[in-house]
This record gives structure tokens, C-alpha cells and sequence, in this order.
């Protein structure tokens, strides 16, 4: 299966999910849950990483329940009133392990001829997650939902910079915003002599970067919120889980 989906930008809106596909729709619409696996498949894994299933077992619930959310009505059925989309994903996360036994196997086979695969996404290190006895379920959801927003957006913004031929733009924007672990992050001119451009050049694409970054990232969570209160809000609530 073509994995493209991992890297296309997410539609307008998640919500968008709970409305029944009209006719001939419904290739969209798994396209649309595709990519909603692809993008935020490891909240979910790592939510089931701590209610203490073992890493292969997560990986295939994981799996099973993407296909569940393509097969059935749950978000068909979701009113957008209740208010964030993660919310409402977490609560149908419980219900879906509530319903597991021990020996229920998932449905790989079908998986991965209809979405794209979770086995092909997941890395060493997402296996060896372990979840921290001082943080709940619940919380490592969160957080792992606020990385996999960011992650999203920085995709967006990569084909946002490619498409305008200007793909060492997010060159800068990556060393600037997330310097390898244990090193400082870089000055600009250390960035303009690695990517062998001006200090002007490197200033620019910082700042253009930065400003469509944002723009990007309050699209984004506009798609899973309902107000622009709530997009506020929920930009605080990112920002400060991430900070922890």
C-alpha cells in the first residue's frame, strides 16, 4: 500500500469524520480515517501501552481499533457539540478496550489491505515505550496527542515550504525549533555557514517559518475544536503539556 497518506496535510476539519459519507463517498471517507491513523496512531498505542498491555498486543489492538472506527458508526454517531475531538476519540478508545479479551485476535490481514498499516509507521523506540508510574493513562494521551499535532503541522509546513521551492526554509525552521538532544540550539550564523547561505537568508526563512508554523498549527486545531474560544484554549493546554 502507498504510505503517502503520512504526509499529506489533514483535511479541514476532523469533525468532519462524523458526517455520514453521502454516496460514492465512501473511498473519501477511509481516505480521511487513513490519514487519521497515519497522523495520530501513537496517542492512541501509547494509551494502551499504560493501561499495561504488552508492546506487541498495542500495536495490534491499535490496529484493530482504526479498522473499528472505518467499519462502525462511532463517529458517524459523534455529536461535535460535546466539544474536543481527542475527547471524544479517548472516550471511544476506552470503550473499544473495555470490549477486548484476552484472547480476541485482531483482524491484521484486513488492516492492512484497507488503511495503512500502523506496523509500517512504528518505530524501535515507539516498542520500547514504557509508561512512567507518575503520569495516568488518560495524561499520556494527552501528550502524546499535543507531539502528534506538532508533528502534523511540521509536515504541512515541510510541503508548504517544497511547494514554493523553498524546502531549505524548513531546513532552518527544524535546526532552529528542535536542535538535536543535548546540543544547544544553533545561532543563525552557525546555520547559515552549515546550509551555505547569508545571515539575511537564514532571518527571512526564520521568521516566514515561524509565522505559517502558526497559522498552520491554529488550522489544525481548529479542525478538532468548535469555537475560536476553544482554539485558544486549546493552544494553552498544548503548550503546556508539552512543557512538562
Amino acid at each position: 500500500m502507498d504510505n503517502r497518506s503520512n504526509y499529506e496535510p489533514f483535511p479541514t476539519t476532523m469533525w468532519s469524520l462524523v458526517k455520514p459519507p453521502e454516496e460514492g463517498d465512501e473511498e473519501q471517507h477511509r481516505a480521511t480515517m487513513e490519514r487519521l491513523a497515519a497522523g495520530y496512531w501513537r496517542p492512541v498505542y501509547c494509551f494502551i501501552r499504560s493501561r499495561g498491555y504488552s508492546a506487541s498486543r498495542a500495536e495490534d489492538l491499535t490496529q484493530e481499533f482504526f479498522l473499528q472506527l472505518l467499519d462502525r458508526d462511532w463517529i458517524r454517531r459523534a455529536d461535535r457539540q460535546r466539544g474536543r475531538f481527542r475527547t471524544f476519540l479517548l472516550t471511544i478508545l476506552v470503550r473499544f478496550l473495555s470490549d477486548q479479551g484476552p484472547n480476541r485476535a485482531p483482524r491484521q490481514r484486513q488492516f492492512d489491505t484497507r488503511m495503512v498499516p500502523i506496523s509500517s509507521l512504528i518505530r524501535d523506540g515507539d516498542r520500547h515505550f514504557e509508561p512512567s508510574d507518575s503520569q495516568t493513562p488518560e495524561h499520556v494521551f494527552m501528550r502524546q496527542w499535543a507531539k502528534a499535532v506538532v508533528a502534523t503541522t511540521c509536515r504541512r509546513l515541510e510541503t508548504w515550504c517544497r511547494e514554493r521551492g523553498k524546502s531549505q526554509w524548513h531546513d532552518v525552521f527544524q535546526l532552529l525549533r528542535f536542535p538535536d538532544p543535548g546540543r544547544p540550539r544553533p545561532t543563525q550564523e552557525a546555520i547559515a555557514e552549515q546550509l551555505g547561505i547569508s545571515r539575511d537568508q537564514v532571518r527571512y526563512a526564520a521568521a516566514e517559518t515561524s509565522s505559517q508554523f502558526a497559522e498552520l498549527l491554529r488550522q489544525e486545531i481548529a479542525g478538532q475544536v468548535e469555537s475560536g474560544l476553544d482554539i485558544e484554549q486549546e493552544l494553552c493546554d498544548l503548550q503546556t503539556v508539552l512543557a512538562e
